[in-house]
């Protein structure tokens, strides 16, 4: 971080409220700054640096977005969640060999998210040992190979907005990310995951190194979430199910429904076990039994009542634009200190209940048949008086401190084709606004990428593949990547084509086939008899070739792809898949 930044943090953070009592929501009018104070404040959250939780147990907060946790036994360790990359595991790895030089005897990965499992081999030199057991829900490996799936580049934009991955430090940049002070995966990062060894389904009971642990599924911020007991230090590691910021009930990178009712259950197992630490893997830990049980209810009781009260207010025929409005956490939860919105927000949360339970349609006939949005911005501006009128009223809008309405007026120019640029320009400025009064990192990262994005200045599109990342996409499964295939079909230049294909993938013995059939591709696991095109392929090869790493042309010119039915009918075939 900067020299000046961290000043103007500091500076921030001794006019905050201390941790007991956060700061009231600013007004737009009162608001001149760029940094909203409770998310300034928040940075010193992720003081780099090791704490001793109990005898046996540290963790290492700061040094990634999320928290590696040291299990220290009779002649060996555990490590749970082992960062993002090679290189914040290693850095981690070597504050904890300060505290002792025991081997790791297993690894635990509370879930599947790719800050808690892609530093597995920073922790070893070389290959891991045969006696080291990689511990996991029995679904993690298949939420972990969803990275490569069919929704790929849309996550891998969106995620780059929330996490701000894109943005400098500073005040007009990059503050933290709510649970962490920034996301370590981008491109001068290495991955080294290490899949999971043992799994189990709802509850583990073992001893590793003498230590005794319970590991128990509890579905939250995901579905495969476990969390880990230690019975005789009275001590929890809850994962990502508790952190100190209003929880991500809904993530505005996308991801699947979280079934918010089952995460109020999974924190009250955790109430249940009346633990005396409490190890996130996310935020500081915390200790003494009457506060973590402050802690745990307040969570619970928050992610309750915004279900509890959105669903009543659903059952009245409210829309969810109304709900928003409605749904607001009453004060002694509201400014309770583990529930600010420095990472969920109760709005997003809200819509995402709603959308859970009866999807998209809001009830009103009138949104069945939307217009377009080319036809609203041209209405809007005939409306308003055409487009110089629009841009005005959006001009005055940010005077009037209006500006998220400032940025739909401008979004009407821009779809309407009209003076794009200064329209760009105005939305961006609204952005940044915006930005600059959310408490929330994941809005303030989006707004501020976006600005940045309309201004020609970055591009969110996923990086080009390189070595850092290839082996970890070596071992996803090749029916993801074929799978993939399917939703990249260009249905205009594949309108006329009726051709089947069999992939052969020779070092796995896995057959597919892929039948496009004018503008569907229809993927089915198996051979076929007498395909338009028969390709045999290692599957390594295929894979490379379709992350773009491997040029196809040179791969089929080498001998690499053995193609029956004709390479130049092959390479007619891939050009359909954008």
């Amino acid at each position: 971080m900067q020299t000046s930044h961290l000043r103007f943090v500091a500076i921030l953070f001794l006019l905050s409220c201390g941790e007991a009592d956060a700061p009231p929501p600013l007004d737009a009018e009162d608001f001149t700054g760029l940094v909203h104070p409770t998310l300034a404040a928040h940075t010193a959250e992720f003081e780099k640096r090791v704490y001793r939780v109990t005898e046996g147990v540290h963790v290492a907060v700061g040094y990634a977005l999320a928290n590696s946790i040291l299990i220290e036994g009779d002649d060996g360790v555990i490590i749970v969640d082992v960062t993002g990359s090679v290189q914040t595991a290693r850095a981690v790895r070597a504050e904890f060999e300060k505290i002792t030089d025991k081997p790791i005897r297993a690894l635990i990965y509370t879930h599947n998210h790719a800050d808690h499992v892609f530093g597995g081999m920073g922790f070893f030199d070389g290959s891991v040992p045969a006696n080291v057991d990689i511990y996991a829900h029995e679904t993690t490996e298949y939420y972990i190979d969803r990275v490569v799936g069919i929704l790929r580049p849309i996550l891998s934009r969106r995620s780059a907005r929330m996490f701000g991955t894109h943005l400098e430090d500073g005040p007009e940049g990059l503050i933290n990310d709510g649970i962490g002070r920034s996301l370590e995966i981008g491109p001068d990062s290495t991955l080294g995951l290490l899949r999971p060894t043992r799994t189990f389904r709802d509850k583990l009971e073992l001893e590793i190194a003498g230590v005794k642990l319970v590991l128990i599924h509890a579905p939250g911020e995901t579905n495969d979430q476990l969390f880990v007991w230690l019975p005789e230090k009275k001590t929890l590691l809850p994962g990502d199910n508790v952190y100190k910021a209003f929880p991500n009930l809904y993530t505005i990178r996308g991801t699947l429904y979280r079934d918010v009712l089952e995460w109020s259950r999974s924190l009250d197992k955790m109430r249940d076990l009346r633990p005396d630490h409490l190890v996130p893997s996310h935020t500081r830990p915390v200790s003494g039994t009457a506060k973590i049980e402050a802690i745990l209810v307040a969570y619970r009781d928050a992610i309750q009542y915004v279900h509890d009260q959105t669903v009543r207010g659903m059952n009245r025929g409210l829309t969810p634009d109304e709900l928003v409005q409605e749904v607001v956490l009453p004060p002694h939860l509201r400014d309770h200190p583990y529930l600010q919105e420095l990472y969920g927000t109760v709005a997003w949360s809200v819509r995402s209940i709603f959308s859970g339970y009866l999807g998209w349609f809001d009830g009103d006939a009138a949104h069945l048949a939307r217009p377009s949005p080319e036809e609203r911005a041209a209405g809007t501006i005939e409306l308003a008086g055409g487009t110089e009128a629009v841009l005005a009223a959006a001009r005055a809008a940010v005077d009037e401190k209006r500006f998220a309405w400032a940025a739909e007026l401008a979004n009407h120019v821009i779809h309407s084709g009209g003076d794009a640029d200064a329209a760009k320009r105005l939305k961006a400025r609204a952005l940044r606004e915006l930005a600059h009064r959310s408490i929330s990192p994941n809005g303030r990262n989006y707004y501020l990428t976006q600005a940045l994005e309309l201004e020609g200045v970055i591009d969110v599109r996923a990086r080009s593949i390189d070595e850092t990342v290839l082996d970890t996409l070596r071992s996803i499964p090749i029916a993801n990547f074929m799978e993939a295939m399917t939703v990249n079909l260009d249905p205009k230049k594949s309108a006329d084509t009726d051709t089947r294909l069999v992939f052969e993938f020779s070092d796995i013995d896995e057959r597919y086939e892929l039948h496009i059939r004018r503008g569907v591709a229809a993927l089915r696991h198996g051979d076929a008899p007498n395909p338009d095109i028969r390709v045999t392929v290692n599957s390594i090869v295929w894979k490379e070739i379709v992350v773009g790493f491997r040029n196809p042309a040179i791969a089929f010119a080498s001998g690499d792809v053995e193609i029956e039915g004709g390479a130049i009918e092959l390479a007619k075939i891939l050009s359909m898949f954008r």
